[in-house]
């Protein structure tokens, strides 16, 4: 009987070794899309660099809000402004320039609109909100620009 008890506590020390090392080996190093970046364990979407070309190939540069696509037909997708609705929340494809992000923000008794994040001091676009909206944040989120 002294023999059994003598293997039982080598065992359970191996058995736990064995179950956090499993553990540890599961865990995923990058869990973000590559174009995500992560922020208090959560995956959001890079910040948009201002001031250059959109990045489509054949889009205005950023800035050129309104310009018609080379159609001549609509203003191309950098045309979108601060606060235009939109419907995409996923992939924010009718979206773009300044205001690149289509967000649900009627928690925060907004509209889903276009708009931009990482906007509060020291954040990727810091000071992008323009005249009209303020940047807010609220911990563990993305801060936004948000409708006055």
């Amino acid at each position: 009987m002294k023999l059994q008890k003598a293997c039982l506590a080598p065992g359970l020390i191996l058995s736990a070794l064995g179950f956090c090392g499993l553990l540890a080996g599961c865990k995923d190093d990058d869990p973000c899309d590559p174009d995500q970046i992560v922020k208090n364990s959560q995956c959001y979407p890079a910040p948009v660099a201002m001031g250059g070309s959109s990045g489509d190939g054949g889009g205005a540069a950023v800035g050129d809000a309104g310009a018609p696509d080379a159609a001549g037909g609509e203003p191309s997708a950098t045309a979108v402004a601060f606060g235009m609705p939109c419907a995409d929340t996923t992939a924010s494809s009718d979206c773009g320039g300044d205001a690149p992000v289509c967000a649900d923000l009627t928690p925060l008794g907004q509209s889903i609109m276009c708009t931009q994040v990482n906007c509060s001091p020291g954040e990727a676009n810091a000071d992008v909100c323009p005249s009209g909206f303020n940047c807010f944040a609220v911990p563990g989120y993305p801060s936004v620009c948000i409708k006055n």
